[in-house]
């Protein structure tokens, strides 16, 4: 089966969905199937493309079996909404241009954000003749326009005939939650054409480790009580909240704020920050991915967050993460998360209202003073994430889909 994936995150992408597209596409190269990546050079949160990418409109490689085209981009893109809207415009041409290159396909999976890869999904399958599968990972327009992130009429109106169109045009849709599923669904989607694949994490590659480690150490974090936030620092995770947070608790000197990674909001978070002269937070880039199980372990509270009308349109992949590393999760968090349901039926940690950094604080003086309570959410967090929410498990999920979706009996309905 020769498979095509579009999507701008890629190994050696180490935030939001690169490191799982990345799984993903190796695990079905694994099992035998042909699969092409087209996908951007790295750049999201660098300020410069890396040496071994500059120089070429097209970078061909091939990683663990996956054939790997990265179309060109501007490393920049972060720093303003028309350079993000630019290079997403970019990589919807250039994605496609290069998907009808490769001639043709049987399957073509799109993985969003940004919505715009099942434009060019649709148009490459159009052309090549492939059924398409919309994989969305967040649901746009809804979150931008909640996060007041797009305001004109017009550029709504776009996102909006873009979405119905991909809606319309993909074999499947699938969305990592029941809420999602229903975002779907009410806005006239079939419901047998959406199918919930939660996200998963690696419990081989990801595994308990001491929190006294190099990392701690390294950046002199020895005596403190660490809470964690490793991820994407975009808008949707609100960590404004956070920031105000360790304000309240800025004369607790046991406690420390360590914000490891890259995105959108970072500058403004770093500023903030600044302002206020906080000494208890400690902002990270974005480490190796062979980092990432010592990371984790360096925490002795993760935080989740999201914004309060994100609720239902995105449920972060670093909760599995956190999970496998048998640390305890302090979600800020809408109670229509899908990030509530799973952290109550796992029993790994705790949940306070999003943007309320007063709620946020106490949890973590409460917390702090209960090592054992910590101990037992950890250990429940390895416990459920190993039972459902393995690699393996998953990604043959989406492998039997493509099948079904390749089959002679299959249907192309809308």
């Amino acid at each position: 089966m020769r498979v095509l994936i579009i999507h701008m995150r890629y190994w050696p992408d180490a935030t939001g969905t690169g490191p799982l597209v990345s799984e993903l596409a190796e695990d079905l190269a694994a099992q035998g199937d042909d699969v092409s990546a087209v996908t951007s050079i790295p750049h999201y949160g660098r300020s410069s493309i890396p040496s071994e990418f500059r120089g070429r409109i097209l970078h061909r490689s091939t990683r663990a079996g996956v054939a790997l085209y990265r179309t060109f981009a501007l490393a920049s893109h972060v720093a303003s909404p028309f350079g993000r809207a630019a290079d997403y415009a970019a990589f919807t041409v250039s994605s496609a241009l290069t998907g009808i290159a490769l001639g043709r396909q049987d399957v073509i999976l799109c993985v969003a954000p940004p919505i715009t890869v099942g434009f060019s999904g649709w148009l490459v399958g159009a052309l090549v003749g492939a059924p398409m599968i919309f994989n969305a990972q967040d649901i746009w327009p809804d979150g931008l326009i909640g996060m007041g992130r797009i305001r004109a009429r017009p550029a709504i109106r776009v996102l909006r005939t873009i979405e119905h169109l991909v809606y319309r045009a993909s074999r499947r849709i699938t969305v990592v939650s029941e809420g999602m599923r229903g975002n779907l669904i009410g806005k006239g989607v079939a419901p047998d054409r959406v199918v919930v694949i939660p996200n998963w994490v690696d419990t081989n590659a990801i595994q308990p480790q001491t929190k006294h480690n190099a990392f701690r150490q390294e950046n002199g974090l020895s005596n403190r009580f660490v809470v964690l936030f490793a991820g994407n620092l975009g808008y949707a995770a609100g960590l404004e909240t956070v920031v105000s947070a360790a304000e309240i608790l800025r004369t607790d000197r046991k406690v420390c704020f360590l914000i490891v990674g890259e995105g959108s909001a970072k500058s403004g978070l770093k500023r903030r920050a600044e302002e206020l002269g906080l000494t208890n937070v400690v902002f990270l880039t974005t480490q190796p991915r062979d980092r990432l199980p010592e990371v984790l372990a360096s925490a002795d509270l993760s935080l989740v967050t999201l914004k309060k009308d994100m609720g239902t349109l995105s449920v972060p992949s670093k909760s599995y993460a956190i999970m496998a590393s048998a640390r305890p999760i302090l979600a800020a968090v809408p109670s229509d998360s899908e990030v509530v349901r799973l952290v109550t039926q796992a029993d790994c940690g705790v949940i306070v209202p999003p943007e309320e950094p007063e709620a946020l604080a106490a949890a973590i003086r409460s917390l702090a003073g209960d090592p054992e309570l910590l101990e037992a959410y950890g250990r429940n967090g390895r416990y459920f994430a190993e039972r459902h929410h393995s690699r393996a498990d998953l990604t043959s999920r989406y492998h039997k889909l493509l099948l079904e979706v390749t089959s002679p009996e299959a249907s192309g309905g809308a």
